[in-house]
């Protein structure tokens, strides 16, 4: 049976960037699974947090005070490679502190749709007082895998659209390419926080 995995783009310490491009986007949907590409701006940049003048390594996945997955030109080539579906990549120049342009480049990975992947009432969950029909919280993750696309490499959950799971193939893929800057926490049992370690 296929594993899957939850992806963590951030808590490292290389640089950490200060939020979303400036556009007419509001933050929060970014998180709703929806095409943004149209609305776009052809000239998104994304820069380091004045708060982390030390932190400017450049690492394949950017740590970020958001929620976004802002990723290398190599996480991309390796995801289309494995014919991953449902994905935006929405380009960004990153500045550094001086607001000078990087020459790497990046984007904002944004994850389409979203695959009934969590088992509602095996799991131990709290529902979101605002949204109530997503998760508000996990303490303990059981998945369905039958109902997950077995096509789908990287993806949202429906009931928990801020959650983004990885498949074997994503996982492996990764490590053998040396990808950096990301943690890999195995969903099965999963208790929601970030630790201290990736589970591979």
């Amino acid at each position: 049976m296929m594993s899957y995995w939850i992806l963590d783009g951030g808590n490292n310490d290389g640089a950490f960037i200060s939020g979303y491009p400036k556009s007419k986007i509001k933050d929060w949907r970014y998180d709703e699974g929806e095409s943004l590409a149209k609305e776009f701006p052809k000239d998104a940049a994304v820069v380091f947090s004045s708060n982390w003048p030390e932190r400017r390594k450049l690492y394949d996945f950017l740590d970020n005070a958001v929620t976004a997955l802002i990723v290398s030109e190599r996480v991309r080539r390796i995801l289309e490679e494995l014919k991953a579906k449902d994905l935006e990549f929405l380009p960004v120049t990153v500045k550094d502190h001086k607001k000078a342009p990087m020459a790497e480049r990046y984007f904002i990975l944004n994850a389409l749709g979203g695959q009934d992947a969590i088992d509602m009432e095996k799991s131990q969950l709290v529902m979101d007082p605002l949204e109530k029909e997503q998760i508000g919280r996990i303490k303990k993750l059981v998945l369905q895998p039958k109902k997950i696309d077995k096509d789908a490499k990287l993806f949202r959950a429906s009931r928990a659209r801020h959650v983004i799971f990885v498949d074997d193939a994503v996982r492996k893929a990764f490590r053998k390419e040396g990808i950096t800057g990301f943690w890999l926490y195995k969903a099965e049992g999963w208790n929601g926080f970030p630790k201290a370690q990736n589970e591979d």
